[in-house]
């Protein structure tokens, strides 16, 4: 059987799940939640993702997330092996932690942000042993910043949440509504909103999906999907043309093999980002003898993307400028 297939394209919205290997325990205590909600604010700001809602359970957690820019892959490889790497120095527990490739639903648009913010934060309140009675006493949750303002934190996208309100729930203002939406859940458990989404991976109405899939087409083999497939991913040479226009260059220099320079980094990381080309292919492009030899280059800029806020700059210009028409 084959994989669904990670779609992303700039504006997807996306309900992810991660579960540990085995489904294995990841979270043992409060300093472990702490550690994973910690790295998402990291990953949400780092990546400019839209952050709906969330909650940790204790062998999986699920997000509920807009990415205004292709990021899901890298943003989602950044939070789970840092959490990762972290768990097995604190635990002393070798070997994998999570399973190897995360789950993630496309979600047509804001029509469907209370039902799936709705499914996620009752999560702890499911079950055959509830961890909690309430949604608002799970700590591990965005839930806790619905119910009460005090609670709220600034990674959060709330507003966007009540924007879409319709109104048919009752009540006057829309942070009641929505409150009063999750706790009818307490009492009669809603239908998972993904029970009916298409192959199980596609929540939205026929011409969106028809969309998607029309742009996606079909995989090569039946047992196997790429790992990402980014819709209307960018050609290379508009890539290189980008970055050499920004930094002033001959986009000819990125093919030297010895060339060291932070334009051929950049123009290398944002190849790997933005399109589906495979290392060797990238290799080739960037004149390197190994396909292995294009992380070189990307890992130099993720290195420096945490200390560098001009470097964090010229990418969103470059990455705007070269997404603005490829809006679906």
């Amino acid at each position: 059987m084959s994989r669904p297939l990670r779609v992303e394209y700039p504006g997807a919205i996306y309900h992810i799940m991660c579960r540990g290997n085995a489904r294995q325990r990841i979270f043992h205590n409060e300093a472990d939640h702490q550690r994973l909600v910690d790295g998402l604010a990291l990953t949400v700001s780092r990546f400019g993702w839209e952050l709906f809602s969330f909650v940790l359970m204790p062998n999986h957690f699920h997000l509920f997330l807009r990415t205004p820019q292709v990021s899901l892959s890298a943003g989602m490889q950044y939070l789970a092996s840092g959490y990762a790497n972290w768990f097995a120095k604190r635990h002393r527990c070798p070997g994998h932690l999570l399973q190897g490739r995360f789950k993630s639903q496309l979600v047509e648009d804001e029509s469907y942000f209370w039902s799936v913010s709705r499914y996620i934060h009752l999560n702890p309140v499911r079950g055959k042993t509830p961890l909690v009675s309430h949604p608002r006493e799970w700590r591990g949750s965005s839930y806790p910043g619905y119910a009460s303002r005090r609670t709220r934190v600034d990674w959060v996208a709330y507003d966007f949440v009540y924007a879409a309100w319709q109104g048919d729930i009752g009540g006057r203002d829309p942070e009641t509504a929505y409150r009063r939406y999750v706790e009818r859940g307490l009492t009669a458990p809603p239908e998972n909103p993904f029970r009916n989404a298409i192959q199980g991976w596609l929540l939205g109405g026929m011409e969106f999906v028809d969309k998607i899939r029309a742009r996606t087409g079909q995989a090569r083999h039946h047992d196997q999907v790429p790992a990402a497939r980014r819709l209307s991913a960018l050609d290379l040479v508009r890539i290189q043309s980008a970055v050499a226009a920004h930094y002033g260059v001959d986009s000819q220099t990125f093919r030297k093999r010895r060339g060291e320079s932070i334009s051929r980094d950049v123009a290398a990381w944002l190849s790997r980002q933005l399109t589906t080309c495979t290392l060797r292919e990238l290799a080739s492009v960037f004149g390197l003898g190994h396909p292995d030899s294009v992380r070189n280059l990307t890992r130099r800029v993720d290195r420096a993307l945490s200390d560098s806020s001009k470097l964090r700059r010229d990418i969103a210009a470059i990455r705007e400028e070269l997404l603005k028409v490829e809006r679906i």
